[in-house]
Formats: C-alpha cells, structure tokens, sequence
C-alpha cells in the first residue's frame, strides 16, 4: 500500500509539474535558449529516455529559459516555447545573449553601478554554469555583484580599448617587433646565462623528461618575464571579467568614433568575429580561476598578472594552469617559482606538438604574434651557440 501511495504521488507531482504554469527564476528572466542542431528532442523529464519526448524541435527554433539541471554532468534546460514546456540538453543548444541597443551616452560599462546579472543575463549565467558545481549561487553574486571588482578604473579601460581596437594586431605585433632588441641582447643573454647555471639541474632534468630544448624553455622565461623580474601588476579578475562583459560596448564605441578609418585598421566583421573568441577566452579563464580558486582555496580577487591575464614567472593564462607542474617536487604547484616555472614550460610545449611539429609551432601555441615566435627563436638559438653543449644532452 506504501509502495502504491509513493508512485501515486509522484504521478502526481509530474503532473502537476507540467501542468501548473512555469514561472523562470529570478536570474535566468529573459534568457532563450536556440536550437543549433538540425533536429532534436524536447522532454518530459532530463534523461534521454525514448518515451519521454514531447516534440521534435528544429534547428534555430527558440525557447525561454525557466530553470536548469545538473545529472551526471550534463546540463539540462527546463524551456518554455510558445507550445511546450519541456527539458532540452545544453549539447544541442546554446544560449542566446540579451541584445543591446547600444548608446554612445548610456554605455553600461560606464554606469556608476553596474548589475552584471541584470545587463547581461545570459553571459552571467554562462559563466555560473561553467563553475556552479564549486560555487553556490549566493557565492557566486558575492563575487560578481560586488561593485569593487567592476569599476571600470581608468588603467584597466586603457588596456580593454587596446585590446578592442581594430588596429591591436598591428600594434601588438609592432611592439613584438620592438622588443626584439631590448630582449635580444648580450647583456640578456648573459643574464640567462647566469640564470640557467643557478637552475640548470631543473633546466637539464626538464629537457631530459620532456625532450624540450634547455635554450627554448629560457628563451621564453626572457621574453614573458624577463626571467622572472616581470610579472604584472594587474588583478587579472577584474580583466577578465571586463574582456567578457564590456568589450562588445568599447568596440561599439570605437566603431562610433571612427577607429575602423585608421590606417592597418581591420575590417569590422573580421574585428567583430575576434571579439568573440577573445570573449569565449575571457569566459574560459575566468571560470578556470575561479575553479582553481575555489580548490586551493586562495582569494581570485587578488591575483595579479599582465595585461592579458597572464600569471606568474611563465606568464600562463588560468586556463593553461592544467598543464602546470610542480618541477621542484615540494607537493605544491607554484609559477612564482624558478623550478615550477621551467617544468611547466617544458610541458605545455610538449604537449603541444613541440617534437611533432616542431618547436615554432609550440612557440605560436603560447602566443600567436609572429613577432613573438621569431623573437623567441632568435634568443633560443643565440643561447645555444653560446653553450653548444646543451642540444648533445637528451
């Protein structure tokens, strides 16, 4: 009888469930999910059980978003069509960004308060979903509605616009171009000199276990930090967070005030489309510290790296740190150090095809500047010639 009553309940509570009006969730008001496959299912219940679809909806078909489901690591919508109500996989759809009819006079990153759940609810929620199973979500509004982490200080809107610009591949490049001297040098060689034979059982140890050139790993410990001795002064927080939510509305801005006219200046649909991987990079290194944050328990708010986002001696962006190693073997993980640094370098350039394809294509994996690839290399083989001896050791 027990058994009888229990299904009978919850026979009704389905019911219930699908038959009651479905109001969204205070934070996910005004999101809509689009179809991006050809053909797929809306359910009765989050499971890819055959007897649970409602409707087949197609390709570019919209929905509004009432709450979401985390089973088994797969995310499920709980959407509402002009018909239906129903569960749809985040696999088979993405979620659409609030549409923003920009002003030049109301541009919200320069609202003295900021709401970044209210302005841009969809971004927010990409973001609470990529790291909702470390954060509850009164901690995770902790972080991101808190005022202090999204003023737009001067110093940080000087680099977004950099960063936004249609002339930023050019300039970046040009400044690669630049520092080709100032880092290529005998007075910078001879400094890594004395830097290897300081360090050059990690050095020797990490070219042995990886297969990765003693010389190459230096040459970028020089060009990323000067060995060390730059690491940024730049809470790398707040730049992501600001190359995610903002940079669309600077872009605009610069559009409006004519920098696509400049000369070197990039198309705006080509400029438009590296915005968006620059945005899909935000959200992936925003969402990889605070992961990583959450684990080791240390404070995201305060971490500090360069312009870009990059941290510590190697200059990693938080999204690379799975390739991080603890080069000293002190059971810690730490880029701040000499060793960690060296092993970690020698690893992300293994694992990205360093012996398959060849060091210079490892080079534009770290960093995509043909200048910098070029800098890199021609430090790399000064070094070499100066201590031959070092390609002989495997």
């Amino acid at each position: 009888m027990m058994k009888l009553f229990i299904t009978i309940l919850l026979v009704i509570s389905v019911l219930y469930l699908f038959s009651a009006p479905v109001s969204a969730k205070s934070y996910l008001e005004g999101l809509e999910v689009i179809v991006i496959v050809e053909k797929c299912n809306l359910r009765s219940t989050p499971d890819t059980s055959k007897k649970n679809v409602i409707v087949v909806l197609s390709k570019n078909e919209k929905a509004s978003v009432m709450d979401t489901l985390t089973r088994e690591g797969h995310l499920w919508y709980l959407v509402k069509t002009p018909n239906y109500e129903g569960w749809l996989s985040a696999s088979v759809s993405t979620l659409n960004e609030k549409a923003i009819d920009f002003s030049l006079l109301d541009l919200i990153y320069k609202k003295t308060l900021i709401n970044l759940e209210k302005e841009y609810p969809a971004k927010y929620f990409n973001l609470y979903n990529k790291v909702k199973k470390y954060y509850s979500k009164e901690e995770f509004d902790d972080l991101l509605l808190d005022q202090s982490n999204l003023l737009l200080q001067r110093e940080y809107l000087d680099k977004l616009v950099f960063l936004a610009s249609p002339v930023s591949i050019k300039k970046q490049d040009q400044q690669h171009k630049d520092w080709i001297p100032i880092l290529v040098n005998k007075k910078t060689l001879n400094n890594g000199i004395l830097f290897f034979e300081k360090h050059k059982v990690h050095f020797l140890n990490a070219q042995k276990e990886t297969g990765v050139q003693a010389s190459d790993i230096i040459s970028i410990l020089n060009w990323e930090s000067g060995l060390g001795k730059y690491r940024g002064k730049y809470e790398i927080f707040k730049i992501f967070i600001h190359q995610y939510f903002h940079i669309d509305e600077v872009e605009f801005e610069l559009f409006q005030k004519g920098h696509y006219q400049k000369e070197g200046a990039m198309d705006r649909p080509t400029a438009v489309k590296r915005l968006q991987k620059i945005k899909k990079r935000a959200l992936n290194n925003l969402s990889q510290l605070l992961i990583r944050a959450k684990n080791t328990g240390f404070d995201p708010k305060i971490v500090k790296g360069s312009w870009a986002g990059a941290i510590g001696i190697p200059q990693f962006m938080p999204a690379s740190m799975a390739y991080a190693v603890d080069g000293d073997k002190d059971g810690l993980i730490d880029l701040n150090t000499v060793p960690d640094s060296i092993f970690s370098i020698a690893t992300y350039l293994k694992h990205h095809k360093y012996k398959e394809r060849g060091r210079e294509y490892a080079f534009k994996r770290y960093n995509h500047s043909d200048m910098y690839v070029r800098g890199v290399k021609l430090y790399s083989n000064k070094f070499e010639k100066l201590m031959p001896h070092l390609s002989s050791i495997e």
